[in-house]
């Protein structure tokens, strides 16, 4: 199994909210703050690790759906593959 380091940077400062929204998720207010709902992202769905702003590691098999986003939004990517050896221990174990 290998891992994805992959960073991203937004067309736009409201492609940017998009982007953050459907990764991270938010909360979702109406009537006037009567109704609040948690609107779940992709990275509470998906075992990863942020190592700075835009920049994500993620599961081979989880990257298809980073990518996915990325593209819908039109943000720039780059995605680096990184195989693991016997002596490295499991970065992202969940």
């Amino acid at each position: 199994m290998s891992e994805v380091v992959t960073v991203y940077k937004p067309p736009d400062k409201s492609k940017s909210v998009q982007i953050s929204r459907a990764l991270n998720g938010y909360k979702d207010r109406s009537n006037y703050g009567k109704y609040s709902y948690e609107r779940k992202g992709l990275l509470e769905k998906i075992p990863h690790r942020k190592f700075a702003k835009n920049v994500l590691l993620l599961r081979e098999e989880d990257h298809e759906q980073l990518i996915q986003i990325l593209e819908k939004y039109g943000a720039e990517y780059y995605a680096g593959f990184i195989e693991k050896t016997s002596e490295a221990g499991e970065i992202l174990s969940r």
